[in-house]
């Protein structure tokens, strides 16, 4: 059995779809995770994870060998994301913290998160973090989503938004920065 991710996308890029599958295994959840962060809609955030797994499965002919897979695909979920959510017409219906919960449970977001401490708590911290992550512009939403989301490094993160070093660390310490100032006048 391979295991080794460039024999994986070697033997996916000649058509093996158990290869394919075990890229999508190693890769959904962070995929879904990101998408969901862009979008804050589950239906839609599925969407533009089997979408972008789509097309990067047609795409896998353009893969240079030995470089990382993950920022690739998070570059196609990015730019498929935007395509989607721009042509979305209708209202989409905000993620609820209940669904958000759910979600991420079901992602493997947090393990461990629940475990100790009070339940009541943690649900007050999501949903002030929530909403605070509504508050910020859509590029400090964008890295924010790829840097904790997508756990991405800030140089994939300038590989998948196409942007420079020096601007996803600049967009980051921003929205860093404005996430506290939310959450320390929310608690305040």
């Amino acid at each position: 059995m391979v295991t080794c991710e460039d024999d994986l996308i070697e033997n996916a890029k000649h058509g093996d779809q158990e290869a394919f599958r075990h890229l999508w295994e190693a890769h959904h959840a962070i995929a879904m995770a990101a998408a969901l962060r862009l979008c804050h809609h589950p239906g839609l955030s599925e969407e533009i994870t089997q979408g972008a797994f789509l097309l990067a499965w047609c795409g896998l002919a353009g893969f240079k060998r030995g470089r990382p897979f993950r920022p690739w695909l998070m570059r196609i979920l990015y730019r498929h994301a935007l395509d989607v959510i721009e042509k979305q017409q209708t209202f989409l219906r905000p993620i609820s913290l209940d669904e958000l919960s759910e979600l991420e449970r079901q992602a493997v977001l947090n393990p461990g998160v629940g475990i100790d401490g009070d339940l009541q708590e943690q649900v007050v911290q999501r949903e002030e973090l929530r909403q605070a992550l509504a508050q910020l512009n859509p590029d400090q939403r964008r890295v924010i989503a790829l840097r904790y989301g997508a756990d991405l490094t800030e140089a994939d993160i300038a590989q998948v938004l196409d942007w420079h070093v020096g601007t996803v660390k600049s967009r980051l310490n921003r929205a860093r920065e404005r996430l506290r100032v939310l959450l320390t006048s929310e608690r305040g």
